[in-house]
């Protein structure tokens, strides 16, 4: 017999920070949080999460870091930082993970780009609640969010605009499985 897991998989671009609370979410301390960098999956077995209802929350992080300040809070919601935090991580915190960010690249988006690409649809979303029996493996997956691509001409990393080949679409977070 296989043990049952329940997994959290990062099929985004950017990096993507989780919590996974049990409903109903009574205080703003969730079951498991973190970090996830793409392509990246958490996984818990029955014995390290109660049987029960669960809600996953996922924010895109541009510097990789686990910021729990957005995630373990009270109310239905992630707190959204604003595109100019958004921005902001990207720009120092890249590095952390991929490499250096064409800033001047960067500072040519219009308030209008830094909303259709890092603003609140697309860098924060909720999987509904569902049910975990224990017995059973569930994967949660986390899709979409800005899109980064390496200038062969610099080596710099950019993040793609509205109306690009590459650009920002929402970010889903949903039960696949």
């Amino acid at each position: 017999m296989s043990t049952a897991h329940f997994k959290i998989t990062n099929s985004t671009h950017v990096p993507v920070c989780y919590a996974v609370y049990e409903e109903p979410k009574a205080n703003n301390n969730p079951s498991k949080h973190g970090v996830l960098t793409p392509g990246e999956t958490k996984e818990w077995n029955s014995g390290s999460l109660l049987v029960g209802n669960y809600q996953v929350w996922a924010l895109v992080v541009g510097d990789a870091k686990d910021h729990t300040e957005y995630t373990c809070v009270d109310g239905s919601n992630p707190i959204f930082p604003g595109e100019d935090v958004m921005k902001v991580y990207f720009e120092d915190g890249l590095p952390n993970w991929l490499g250096t960010l064409d800033k001047a690249n960067m500072e040519a988006f219009s308030a209008d780009d830094l909303k259709a690409t890092l603003g609140e649809d697309m860098t924060t979303s909720i999987c509904p609640t569902f049910y975990w029996n224990g017995m059973s493996t569930h994967t949660v997956k986390i899709t979409g969010g800005p899109q980064i691509v390496q200038e062969t001409e610099t080596g710099l990393y950019r993040i793609g605009k509205p109306g690009e080949e590459i650009e920002a679409t929402e970010l889903l977070c949903y039960r696949a499985s």
